[in-house]
């Protein structure tokens, strides 16, 4: 049985493990020529979720890729390890979730629980909000179970209080949808929970400069306005 203490290093090792194992791979993304070679290591922190509980890990070893012909390069992350991003989404699903739903809960106690600071709890928000479209993530659940899908949405829990301006009136219920339906996405794919991490990871696989809190909205998930 794994000891609460472990959780840090149960993560690492997992990380590690899926990180010896790579084959190289077999084309680069960029051009598509199958001289890739590995270009050395690199490290990188992360605090993830790990028996409902957020854990800081260190020294998180990753492969570095590089293709001959075109010079591109990248790195071969963990499934669910997302680029550029101390705070992987398990986390960001976890503290919205808990902050909205939870009549009690306030940005500074959501904030505590998670390691991270107010402010960056509002990011999140802010980021969720807009990352996706709801009726594009909707119409990708009906495509997969072939079949009308009513997503369950739930209201959150004392708006009034939690957003007193108008801005995030409007913010924090487009959060709320926006998670509901990741989560209905994922277990449409058949993906681990939260679909926030599981779907945004299948769709990012091979890229990093994407959805940042600049320009959060993901090609894939928004409608295409011409």
């Amino acid at each position: 049985m794994i000891e609460p203490q472990d959780g840090a290093e149960r993560l690492r090792e997992l990380w590690d493990r899926f990180t010896a194992a790579l084959v190289r791979p077999p084309a680069c993304g960029n051009c598509g020529s199958q001289h890739v070679c590995w270009d050395g290591w690199s490290t990188r922190t992360a605090s993830a979720m790990f028996d409902d509980k957020v854990w800081h890990v260190a020294g998180i070893r990753q492969h570095r890729a590089q293709c001959a012909d075109c010079r591109n390069d990248w790195i071969v992350r963990p499934p669910g390890l997302a680029p550029n991003r101390h705070y992987q989404l398990c986390v960001v699903a976890s503290a919205i979730g808990s902050y909205l739903f939870d009549p009690g809960a306030t940005e500074a106690q959501v904030a505590e629980t998670h390691g991270c600071a107010e402010r960056t709890l509002g990011r999140w928000l802010r980021w969720v909000a807009k990352v996706a479209d709801p009726a594009v993530l909707q119409a990708r659940i009906q495509a997969i179970v072939e079949a009308p899908v009513l997503v369950p949405t739930r209201a959150v829990a004392d708006l009034a209080r939690k957003a007193r301006q108008a801005v995030r009136r409007e913010i924090l219920p487009k959060a709320a949808e926006v998670l509901a339906h990741f989560e209905a996405l994922g277990l449409a794919m058949g993906l681990e929970p939260p679909g926030l991490r599981s779907v945004i990871d299948a769709a990012l696989r091979s890229r990093s400069r994407i959805a940042t809190y600049d320009h959060p909205a993901i090609p894939e998930f928004v409608k295409v306005t011409s």
